[in-house]
Formats: structure tokens, sequence, C-alpha cells
């Protein structure tokens, strides 16, 4: 390559970063946004209008707005698989929010990864901090950064969340926003050891493939002995299941199930290109029980 040649595609490359970076070379500050409110009216738009009014330069995100309704275990799960490749000053908003204009309080809280998460304290956010520990958190007391200070009782994602949001985001202090708080967290059971067995719970369906995630660690596995490249005995439903304990979807012929580490690192199962969880009538929360052949 000419030296003309590589310096243009130098200066090409600077100036897209630039682009990407924005005004003054600084990083565009990025919102991840998820709510139960669905895509059918103006709810989502409206929240994301209030928070490119405040912050015009913030790259917003849509997670997911389809989560079940009301359903915090889920919303929660959903964030735990996203945040953690976002990188650090990324501000979550999540508005799953059955007690709004209730008792529950309003928070924003910082995690010890540097990511930002706003919505109702109401133990949404409990996976996520388990994840990656909390740094702080604020009750969203400080009504000059609602929307209005005479909020609405019943959309608090509009009037509270997403303006909170996109202040941070924006770069005003965390501890601006309100006095200390400690978030409310949700029980969530975790695997344990029961003599030859290993008893947990479907922690999620991954939809629309039917995968059936637990919560099982591969390291409990270790220790009854039960490794990939073996077999592995499934318990649920009353029923036992003698499965191969494989890498991935096609080392099984099409139609057959196995059991596989997933991406995430838990035990999970499978139909290669089929539906397990359908087939073998399993959902979240069912208990599960694993031993070895």
């Amino acid at each position: 390559m000419s030296p003309r040649k590589s310096l243009r595609g130098f200066w090409l490359a600077a100036a897209l970063l630039a682009a990407c970076a924005g005004p003054g070379g600084r990083r565009k500050p990025t919102v991840l946004f998820l709510t139960d409110f669905g895509a059918i009216d103006g709810a989502v738009a409206a929240c994301k209008g209030v928070m490119l009014s405040i912050a015009p330069r913030a790259r917003i995100v849509d997670l997911t707005h389809q989560t079940p309704t009301y359903d915090i275990e889920t919303a929660g799960e959903v964030i735990d698989q996203a945040l953690p490749f976002f990188p650090a000053g990324t501000v979550v908003v999540a508005v799953v929010d059955p007690g709004v204009g209730g008792a529950r309080k309003a928070l924003a809280a910082r995690t010890k990864a540097g990511h930002t998460l706003v919505g109702p304290d109401n133990g949404l956010f409990t996976r996520i901090l388990e994840r990656e520990g909390l740094d702080r958190a604020v009750e969203l007391a400080e009504k000059r950064y609602w929307r209005d200070p005479d909020a609405t009782a019943t959309f608090h994602g509009r009037d509270i969340f997403a303006p909170a949001g996109a202040h941070l985001a924006a770069g005003v202090p965390l501890e601006s926003l309100g006095p200390s708080i400690t978030p409310i967290r949700i029980d969530l059971p975790a695997a344990r050891r029961e003599g030859d067995a290993v008893a947990g719970r479907v922690r999620y369906v991954e939809d629309p493939y039917g995968n059936v995630v637990t919560d099982i660690p591969l390291a409990l596995l270790a220790e009854l002995g039960v490794r990939v490249g073996g077999e592995l005995v499934l318990e649920a439903g009353g029923k036992s299941h003698r499965l191969p304990f494989l890498n991935t979807f096609g080392d099984v012929g099409v139609g057959k199930p196995l059991a596989l580490p997933h991406s995430r690192g838990p035990l999970s199962f499978s139909i290669n290109q089929g539906d397990f969880a359908k087939a073998y009538g399993l959902q979240r929360g069912d208990p599960v029980r694993i031993r070895k052949p």
C-alpha cells in the first residue's frame, strides 16, 4: 500500500471514531432502556423523548419492551444477560413497576463495574447487583431532576425514571439525585448439592427456541463426576431422562435432545432444531435434579 493511501485510511478511521465519540471527542453516553410497555402505543417513545430533551447526545439502546407484564424477575434476568457486555458508564433505565405510585421508592444505583441502574426499588436489579456488586444507591427524591415536580402517580417511567436516567447520562452526579438508600433484593434460590444429586430450577426458557437454562453451575456437576463428554440424568416433572452431556447442538442428530453448557455458564438442555421446553413440559421456576447415571 502506498504511503498516501495508508495516510488516507488513517484519517478516515479517525473521522469515524470522532463521529462516534461526538463533539469534543467524548464518547456518547449510552442509555440501555427496558420496559414491559410493549410497542403498540406511544409510551416507549414518550420516555425516549424525555431523555433526548435532557441529554440530546445520548444513544438509547432498546434492550426490550416485551418482558412479561409485571414480571420483575424475568426483567432482571434480561438486564443481567445484556448489561455486562456494555461499557462502564452505561445507564440502565428499567421500568417494570407493578407498584407504581404506591409505597415503593424510586432509585438510582451505581455498581462496582461502573454501570448505573435507574428504576423502581422493587428488586428488579437484584441479579445484576449480585453479579457486579453495589457501589452506592440513592432515592430519586430531588424533584428538580424529575420531568415535573408534580409527577403523575401512574407513569413514573416518563416522569421520574426517564429524566433521572438522562440527567445521569448527561453527567449529573449520582449523589445529587437524593439521599442514600439500600436497594431491595428479591430472594433468588441457588442450586445446591443434595447427596448424590444437584437440585436446582429452570432459570429461564430461551424463546423462540425452547432451550431450557438452569441455575446449576458446572462446578456442582463436576463434584458429582458429571462432565462434558459423558451423560447425566435429568429428573423433572416426576420423570427421569438420561441425556448425553455434550458441547453444542450439532453434536446430536436433528430432533435429538442433549444437555450442554450454556454460553452464559450454567447447565442447559436443548433439542437440536427442536423445542426442549415444550417436549419435556418445562417452564421457568420448575425444579430440576441432576445426578450421574
